[in-house]
């Protein structure tokens, strides 16, 4: 395997059995300081390739913002710096409580992105990655999200016009069951069956004896459209050929590289013999990959 270096993006990924997952990063040109445009790439090998293999994972603990590409000394809300995590749409409050969306006050800190962005259909699911959990996603296919979070197994129950709207009716449902993934679990083997088809028709039909406006404290109500469960639930197979030893979070700084064999891909975990990493975590970290 050659060396892979660079400002670390995320790891992408296609495909739902097996998924199939590719290292992205981001390099600049150093000898232009002025110049931050990055030079994005992607790994020609599938990292599921390297399962099996002793690999090393190393850093020079230098950072770079996702969004306007210079240096930071920490990194905000996974990869960005102070002043774009500040001052970014897509880094407000309301992206992690979308039911907090404050659009309608004229006060989103971008218009333009939030009108483009949040004023889309999305899609509320139920999904299975350590037990039964809601959530949120615009994204199409829904199982991209799911295979981001880790989940085995993903049904969509209802779509709405925005984000705010799928927000309001995700902080209803999170009053009874989780809207997160305990990543312990995630990462230790499969989730316990269930029948989510069973779950969601029986949220559903409690969600239809209720009202909800939209935005909250006006008299609009907010209309949510109930999804044909028939579909069925999606499966979703991740390239592992074993579950860790130990489950614990590797940090990986300058002076504690990683040196593990990689036993499997599951969200956007690397799992190791001795422990798993969150890439997404180490988003805009320059690292070097080799074996």
């Amino acid at each position: 395997m050659p060396k892979i270096q660079g400002y670390v993006r995320k790891m992408s990924h296609k495909g739902i059995s097996p998924v199939s997952y590719f290292w992205e990063t981001a390099n600049y040109n150093e000898a232009d300081k002025k110049d931050l445009t990055a030079k994005e790439s992607t790994s020609e090998n599938p990292v599921e390739s390297w399962i099996g293999k002793k690999i090393t994972l190393s850093t020079n603990d230098e950072i770079r913002c996702l969004h306007c590409g210079k240096k930071t000394k920490k990194s905000f809300s996974q990869g960005y710096c102070f002043t774009c995590f500040t001052n970014l749409a897509e880094n407000d409050l309301c992206i992690l409580r979308p039911e907090t969306c404050h659009f309608h006050k004229g006060t989103c800190r971008e218009p333009d992105w939030g009108q483009t962005n949040c004023f889309k259909k999305h899609t509320v699911y139920f999904a299975n990655s350590s037990g039964l959990k809601v959530g949120i996603t615009k994204e199409n296919p829904v199982s991209n999200r799911w295979v981001d979070q880790g989940a085995k197994y993903g049904i969509p129950i209802l779509e709405v016009t925005s984000r705010r709207d799928a927000g309001i009716l995700e902080h209803y449902l999170s009053q009874f069951l989780p809207d997160k993934t305990t990543w312990q679990k995630m990462v230790a083997g499969d989730p316990p069956d269930m029948d989510l088809v069973k779950e969601a028709n029986k949220f559903l039909n409690h969600l239809e004896k209720n009202e909800f406006l939209s935005p909250p404290n006006t008299r609009t109500k907010l209309v949510w459209n109930r999804l044909d469960l028939s579909v069925g639930v999606t499966t979703i197979n991740y390239p592992i050929e074993t579950y860790p030893e130990k489950i614990k979070s590797l940090k990986l700084t300058k002076e504690t590289p990683i040196t593990d064999t990689l036993v499997g891909i599951k969200g956007q975990y690397l799992l190791f013999r001795t422990g798993v990493i969150n890439i997404r975590s180490l988003s805009g970290l320059w690292i070097e990959v080799s074996t």
